[in-house]
């Protein structure tokens, strides 16, 4: 089986959706399949911008699609050059995907892919699956991680002018219709598509989760944990939309009721909007930030913690897919989810176990699940009552494979 992958984001970039795609790509070879991926630079905040291991492997199958930006004019030339090529959208990143399309058909010539893998972080790499599989023949997969750029739920949507939103609202209906398959790491994200385009009805969709990472790369070590306090890491940035007020209020109380035997560190950038926060609680000693890491350092340290936590923006459903959600189960640490009421993750939890679920519109219920964990961890019953290894079968690395390997068939 030969795949030509196309991705937005990937390697040596190393950040959220990148990952999820080297995982993937890593995976599939090491299955025996021969991948090629097309990519491009990615220009916003990565951990590594470097090829390292264990991703060296990978370096010889990617096409890392790079051009002259230019001046104005023959940006404005190039940009309605390629969308006339691309079926008419002149939208950011057309003219990568048009360089993109014509490195697949070369790739294509010498190698001859029996399937097309089109891939996030953008809706971008679509549209040269389409023109791609339409061109020379064969089985287009669409992968949506995300909602499309028209149906981001609050408080991320995107507030188009009516034409933009009618240009990429074409856009999406033209992919979804002709992709071969849609895939989706969730139910919740491909019922939200469907909610809004039920075009989608009648095609095949199948729902394929992110994957973990491949036991070949990671093996995890014995270790001796720090019993002094009850450490917890958040993994990844915050933000105004993953707003960690509740949870630092529900700190600052179990604090003041003699709870104090706790600290929360943040493994990613540093922002004013957190350390502004953490100031208000008087959370000093309590919740820092240490920095971001590469990938497989980052894993490292987190095995050294005994709770991991996920901070999920408010959202009516939690259709979102959260890449750490897999990190987490496989390092095998009991999980705070603070998240939607109704969603993806809360169903996981309950479903396969690993951790609790805290409303994250409801500082009490936040407060109630710390407690929980606290006096877990008092018991020395923490990894006994939330293991994770159920939840981690849904991602690992052999399960993923073998729903690819049902689909291609």
């Amino acid at each position: 089986m030969k795949i030509l992958f196309i991705a937005s984001g990937y390697l040596p970039y190393t950040f959220s959706e990148n990952l999820c795609n080297a995982k993937l790509v890593y995976a599939l070879q090491e299955a025996g399949w021969h991948v090629d991926v097309i990519s491009k630079k990615d220009e916003g905040p990565t951990y590594s911008t470097e090829w390292q291991e264990p991703w060296l492997p990978l370096k010889e199958h990617t096409y890392e699609i790079s051009y002259f930006i230019g001046g104005k004019l023959s940006r404005l030339y190039d940009l309605l050059k390629s969308s006339i090529m691309m079926g008419g959208f002149p939208v950011d990143g057309i003219r990568w995907a048009r360089r993109a399309y014509q490195k697949a058909l070369e790739l294509h010539r010498k190698n001859h892919y029996d399937v097309v893998i089109t891939r996030s972080p953008s809706d971008i790499p679509h549209i040269v699956g389409y023109k791609f599989s339409k061109k020379v023949g064969i089985k287009w997969i669409a992968n949506w991680n995300d909602p499309a750029s028209t149906i981001w739920p609050e408080p991320y949507t995107h507030h188009f002018s009516k034409k933009a939103y009618r240009l990429r609202d074409r856009y999406n209906k033209l992919c979804l219709c002709h992709a071969a398959i849609n895939t989706f790491p969730s139910s919740w994200l491909l019922e939200h598509f469907q909610d809004n385009y039920p075009l989608l009805k009648d095609k095949r969709n199948v729902v394929i989760p992110h994957i973990a990472m491949p036991d070949s790369l990671y093996h995890q070590a014995p270790i001796l944990l720090k019993d002094d306090k009850l450490y917890m890491c958040h993994s990844g940035n915050l933000s105004s939309e993953r707003n960690p007020e509740l949870m630092f209020k529900a700190i600052r109380e179990l604090i003041d009721e003699g709870y104090t035997s706790m600290k929360l560190e943040i493994m990613g950038h540093i922002n004013d909007y957190t350390q502004q926060l953490i100031e208000k609680y008087s959370l000093n000693g309590y919740v820092s930030f240490i920095g971001g890491f590469p990938y497989l350092e980052a894993l490292r340290k987190m095995q050294f913690y005994h709770v991991f936590v996920l901070l999920e923006a408010k959202m009516e459903k939690g259709i979102f897919f959260p890449s750490k959600f897999t990190d987490y189960a496989q390092l095998n640490r009991p999980i705070l989810a603070v998240s939607p009421k109704d969603g993806f993750v809360k169903e996981m939890l309950s479903c396969y176990g690993g951790g609790i679920a805290a409303d994250n519109e409801d500082y009490r219920s936040i407060k109630s699940a710390l407690l929980k964990l606290y006096q877990s961890w008092k018991q020395k019953k923490l990894f006994e009552e939330y293991n994770t290894n159920e939840l981690y079968q849904n991602f690992s690395a052999q399960r993923v494979v073998e729903l690819y390997k049902t689909l291609l068939s």
